[in-house]
Formats: C-alpha cells, structure tokens, sequence
C-alpha cells in the first residue's frame, strides 16, 4: 500500500469514526502536479519533494503543531 491509499484509508477512518483529522505530511522523490493533485485528492495535507532541509520540516511541523493548539 503506498502513501495515497494509506492516507484514503485513513481519511475515511477518521470519518467513518468521527475522529478529529490527523495531519498528513507527504514527503516524496515525485514532483510532477499530476502526484501533488493525486496526494491532496487523497486528504494530504502537506506535500513536500526530497530533498527537504531538516529546517524546512522542523518549521512545517512547528508551524501544523501551532494551528492545532489553538483548535484544542
């Protein structure tokens, strides 16, 4: 299973369980719009191509852990 049907699955677990929506991040070697379209079809929330700076990612995930306590 790759990273879009597991994120399908899980975006309907979360709907099927009435569960808050996890945040997903894609992290991929696959730059082409077709996959980024694909990904965000599938309920990614953040699609990223390697190579990402170790800064680039800390910053998204501080920046996704900020928006989520404010929502709590």
């Amino acid at each position: 299973m790759d990273g879009l049907e597991s994120t399908r699955r899980i975006r309907e677990f979360e709907h099927t369980k009435a569960h808050r929506p996890a945040t997903v991040i894609a992290l991929t070697g696959l730059a082409s719009e077709d996959v980024q379209r694909e990904a965000y079809a599938s309920g990614i929330d953040v699609f990223m191509t390697k190579p990402v700076r170790l800064k680039t990612l800390e910053d998204t995930i501080s920046n996704i852990d900020s928006e989520s306590a404010k929502t709590r």
